[in-house]
């Protein structure tokens, strides 16, 4: 039964990271011909991956990227730049290859998911990579009222684990995006509601907005969630409160990657807020997720410094759609064949010195 104490016993089995595989990673790390962490960030991935899949390090070739697609009432209320027509749109180009997502994941030879867990228009044609999990046409505008039922969250958060369930039988690594209309909005609350920062620096201009609209964005986002009072709320209710179908679903995401002991790259600030909440669920699940890219969104200063993480892709974007996470993959592929195949000082000298 899928209810909400069925969740957290689910999420209470997820095991804690192999630490001695770690050790290994940091010695071997430390024997090779280099001065010692003069790799940085690359030898912290390695210890990430050896954490997660032990050690030796085996390459993780088999890639999937899923983005997650829905619609979210509080258009409503003149905090988005942009029209609803936009996510079916620009999802369908994703599936073509034609948007940025659909581009980058092409040249990467990375396969590529879309998730339509709540759009409010559908995407009229087939796709083999277009999954149909609509929960609803959208949430309501949680300025007038909640986002959607306590079931409605669940469902959203269950699809996403059983998502990353069902492909992890054919992936190695996972990393995650979302394309929808006011998520940024909806991210926004959420994390006012998680760490009651001052709102001016939780929020941002997300596509565009004016600085009226901008003005609107935060003062929607205190009213509902005092009016909800969503500080003293659990994660499910959150996310139900002020949410997102494709936050919920991607919270499901992180949880189903850590109980599959599979690493899960994290994108920029809203793919930041789900995973700041999945953490809140349980620690152990930071351990399963490597946050690549930092957004030019504010808040995402927040989470990381919530967290306790730093990011290694700074790039003065703020798209979406996880394209800066599908970036490190390259990286992430190097610091694996860096540990396996670079030689101690002693094995150079040996090779070379005759």
């Amino acid at each position: 039964m899928k209810d909400k104490n069925s969740l957290f016993t689910l999420i209470n089995k997820i095991n804690p990271i192999d630490k001695e595989s770690i050790k290994k990673a940091q010695i071997e790390l430390d024997r090779k011909m280099k001065p010692k962490d003069s790799l940085g960030v690359l030898e912290n991935i390695c210890k990430k991956v050896a954490g997660i899949y032990g050690y030796p390090l085996k390459k993780l070739e088999k890639k999937c990227h899923i983005v997650v697609a829905a619609d979210n009432g509080v258009i409503e209320e003149g905090v988005s730049s942009c029209p609803i027509e936009y996510t079916p749109i620009v999802s369908e180009a994703m599936l073509n290859q034609i948007a940025c997502i659909g581009i980058f994941t092409k040249t990467l030879g990375i396969d590529l998911n879309v998730v339509d867990i709540g759009m409010k228009n559908d995407i009229k044609r087939d796709y083999p990579n277009l999954i149909h999990k609509k929960i609803r046409r959208g949430t309501n505008n949680f300025y007038k009222e909640i986002a959607m039922s306590i079931n409605e969250s669940l469902e959203a958060i269950y699809t996403g684990i059983d998502l990353i369930n069902e492909k992890s039988k054919d992936y190695d690594v996972f990393s995650n995006g979302e394309m929808g209309i006011a998520n940024t909005t909806t991210s926004s609350a959420i994390l006012y509601s998680v760490t009651r920062k001052n709102i001016d620096d939780v929020v941002g201009r997300g596509g565009g907005l004016s600085d009226e609209g901008l003005n609107k964005k935060k003062r929607v986002i205190v009213e509902a969630c005092e009016r909800y009072n969503t500080f003293e709320m659990d994660a499910v209710d959150m996310l139900a409160a002020v949410g997102g179908f494709d936050l919920a679903c991607m919270v499901g995401m992180y949880i189903g990657a850590a109980l599959n002991e599979k690493l899960m790259l994290v994108d920029g600030f809203i793919s930041s807020v789900a995973a700041l909440l999945a953490c809140s669920l349980n620690k152990n699940i930071q351990n399963y997720l490597l946050f690549t890219h930092k957004s030019e969104e504010p808040g995402v200063n927040i989470i990381l410094e919530y967290l306790k993480e730093k990011t290694f892709l700074n790039m003065n974007m703020r798209l979406g759609e996880g394209t800066g996470a599908v970036l490190a993959y390259p990286i992430i592929d190097c610091a694996i064949e860096m540990i396996n195949t670079m030689k101690s000082p002693e094995e150079v000298y040996n090779l070379f010195n005759k």
